[in-house]
């Protein structure tokens, strides 16, 4: 079992980090490199908040675990 309570947890087990504004009904996914390298990578997931780039609005987030490779087809619509 491993932990995924960090920035850094979810890159280190290649998850990745939606982010859905109620407000645009839009998604977007989270830059987790972008946010590591700017030293983000310690901070947990549930205490971050994250803003819609659109509106201003406050994103829910979803942890998404790795996207399996099926015959070449996505396992989920990409954004």
């Amino acid at each position: 079992m491993f932990a995924l309570a960090t920035i850094d947890d979810l890159l280190e087990n290649s998850h990745t980090l939606g982010l859905y504004c109620i407000e645009c009904d839009r998604w977007a996914e989270a830059d987790l490199v972008r946010l590591a390298g700017q030293g983000f990578g310690s901070r947990q997931i549930t205490g971050s908040r994250f803003r819609c780039s659109d509106c201003g609005g406050i994103a829910e987030k979803q942890v998404r675990p790795p996207v399996p490779q099926v015959g070449g087809a996505a396992a989920y619509i990409q954004p």
